[in-house]
Order: structure tokens, then C-alpha cells, then sequence
């Protein structure tokens, strides 16, 4: 999904740590305006695959990039996140938590009266 928010790319990247840290994920800095946000225990998915339940290991891999009228929040993971490490009942578990994860983001962007414009890519 691709979230347009108003202001700038400091302002959007401290939202989104505040957010996703609410949510129990971790922040990992992949470079020049790009950031994975990560939950659950690596070892444990490892170990159990989709069974690993609310430890599942997730990345919410997030771009973000300055354009007008604000700061484009490029929010994506792919048909094979958690396929990996737990197979098709992993990659089930992995797309059902980023759904839900970005409608809670596209939710509280909305209610903060910062979202200009949704993409669902």
C-alpha cells in the first residue's frame, strides 16, 4: 500500500517508528529513506515455522519518499512473505498481519488528519 501523508520525511518516519513501536516491532535502518520494521523471534519461526504463532517472524519493509503535496509512505511485502519459514500456512499468516497492519496504519493516519491519498498497489 502507498500512504500520502502531509509533511515531511522526518515527521512521517517518527510517526511510523511511534506506530509500529506501539505494536511491539522493532526498527531496522536499511538506507537512504528505507527502513524494516520487525516482530516475533527469528529463532522461534526458525524452529516452528508457522506454528510459531504470535512469535512469527515479520518484516514490514516501508520507503519513504518526499513528494508533493507530502511524504510518500510506500508500505509493501510480497506474495512470498513468510514463505520461507513457514511455508504456505506461514505466507497466509504473513499476508493476513500486513493487511491488518496497514489498515491499522491507513486508520490511524486518518485519525491523526494526516492522510492525503491511499494506493492500494
Amino acid at each position: 500500500m502507498v500512504f500520502v501523508v502531509s509533511g515531511g520525511r522526518t515527521e512521517a518516519q517518527e510517526l511510523l517508528d511511534a506506530f509500529f513501536h506501539d505494536r511491539g516491532w522493532a526498527r531496522r535502518e536499511r538506507g537512504e529513506g528505507r527502513i524494516d520494521y520487525e516482530c516475533g523471534s527469528r529463532r522461534r519461526t526458525i524452529l516452528l515455522g508457522a506454528l510459531a504463532g504470535e512469535g512469527f517472524f515479520l518484516t514490514a519493509p516501508v520507503e519513504l519518499r518526499e513528494r508533493e503535496p507530502g511524504t510518500e509512505v510506500r508500505y509493501r511485502w510480497g506474495e512470498g512473505a513468510g514463505a520461507a519459514l513457514g511455508g504456505s500456512l506461514g505466507r497466509r499468516r504473513a499476508a493476513r498481519a500486513h493487511q491488518q497492519t496497514a489498515d491499522a496504519l491507513e486508520a490511524h493516519l486518518e485519525h491523526l488528519g494526516l492522510l492525503v491519498q491511499v494506493r492500494r498497489a
